[in-house]
This record gives structure tokens, C-alpha cells and sequence, in this order.
């Protein structure tokens, strides 16, 4: 049998917290290995636990899952990781991303949303809801003179726009036929460019989100 995706999940609301551990632990892909109320169990124990993703709330008792997001990613750049949240505001959504986020999601979505969604992010992806997606989109706003100056050839930009819009490597590839190792080569001089460091980053500088 295949390993099973691990997932931590750090949500302060019992009832939501327990249901998302039990969708993860009856899926056929996923295990939660840990589940926190608080950001401080959660740093307490974090050089212990190793998961595949962290899910992360932001309206937590003790702080914001922002600032823990940003700690993750300094601990540990390679970690994934995505929000679950009631929030859907422009400033929270883009500092949220700025710091590391590399999906988003507003509570209440289906079920199996949330495992579609879990599972693009593993496979590559930067998974968003609708709503998340359609403000991106719409805050895509800086001067194309700014942009211009980042020196970007055309095919960059157009793979730069569908990794905004959370598609993945090979499905980029698909839509641009040209090979999935040809995507990662742009990417790489993207971020060679922009100077920056992951997908997440160039798609907030480059369209500068706030």
C-alpha cells in the first residue's frame, strides 16, 4: 500500500478540528499525524513532527496563523503549507501568501474539495478557492511598465499567469505543449529575474500583490 500523505493540522475550533482529522483519517490518501489548539502546543512540539503538509487556521487564541506560517517556512523553506480560513479579505489573503502560504482555503467548502485540494498541493500545485482565486485575479493591477522592467520573454509570462492561477507543472506543459522539464527551465529563469525564491513569491511580486 502507497504511504499515506501526512498532515498536521493546527485549528483551535474542536469540533471543526475533529471533523477535518477524521476526513483525513478515512480517506484512502491522507493520516493526520498531529492536531493543535494552540500555536504554542504546536511550537512546542514542532522539531518532532515531520508532516507532508501543515493546515493552518489563522484566527488562532494565542496569535495568527500567518506568523506561523512564516515560521515554518523559515525552519523549513521546502515545507507545504495551506490555509484553511473564514477569512477572505484582500490584505489578510496577500500577506498570507507573501508569507509562505502556498494554498488557500475558506472554510465550508465540500469535502471533497478539501482532498482535491490537498492532493494538488502535494502534486505541485498551489490550490486556492474560487473566491481566493477570482480576488487574485482581479488584484493583478501593477503598472505593465514595472513589469516590464523584469526583462520576462512572453512564454514567461504566460507560464507566470497559470502558476498564479494554481495550475501544475505538467499541466502547464499540456496547455503550452511543451514538455514539463521545459516549464521547470522557465520557471527557474523566472525566478532568476524577479529574484526570488518560489512560485509563490514571483506571482506576488511580479503582479503586485500587496
Amino acid at each position: 500500500m502507497e504511504k499515506k500523505i501526512s498532515i498536521v493540522v493546527l485549528e483551535d475550533e474542536k469540533h471543526y478540528r475533529e471533523t477535518i482529522q477524521l476526513l483525513l483519517d478515512y480517506s484512502d490518501c491522507f493520516t493526520c499525524l498531529k492536531a493543535y489548539e494552540t500555536i504554542k502546543k504546536f511550537y512546542r512540539e514542532f522539531e518532532n513532527i515531520e508532516p507532508d503538509i501543515f493546515w493552518i487556521d489563522l484566527n488562532l487564541p494565542d496569535g495568527s496563523g500567518i506568523d506561523v506560517i512564516e515560521y515554518i517556512k523559515k525552519k523549513r523553506p521546502e515545507a507545504l503549507c495551506i490555509v484553511c480560513s473564514f477569512f477572505d479579505c484582500e490584505d489578510i489573503i496577500f500577506k498570507a501568501l507573501k508569507n509562505g502560504a502556498d494554498g488557500y482555503l475558506l472554510k465550508g467548502e465540500p469535502n471533497k474539495k478539501y482532498l482535491q485540494a490537498l492532493t494538488e498541493l502535494y502534486q505541485g500545485g498551489a490550490p486556492m478557492s474560487a473566491t481566493i482565486a477570482k480576488k487574485v485575479i482581479l488584484s493583478f493591477k501593477e503598472d505593465k511598465a514595472s513589469q516590464e522592467n523584469y526583462a520576462l520573454t512572453e512564454r514567461e509570462k504566460e507560464i507566470l499567469k497559470h502558476l498564479s492561477l494554481g495550475a501544475q507543472y505538467k499541466e502547464i506543459g499540456a496547455t503550452l505543449y511543451v514538455s514539463t522539464e521545459t516549464v521547470k527551465k522557465h520557471i527557474k529563469n523566472i525566478y532568476t529575474k524577479l529574484h526570488v525564491n518560489n512560485k509563490t513569491e514571483a506571482v506576488t511580486k511580479y503582479f503586485g500583490l500587496r
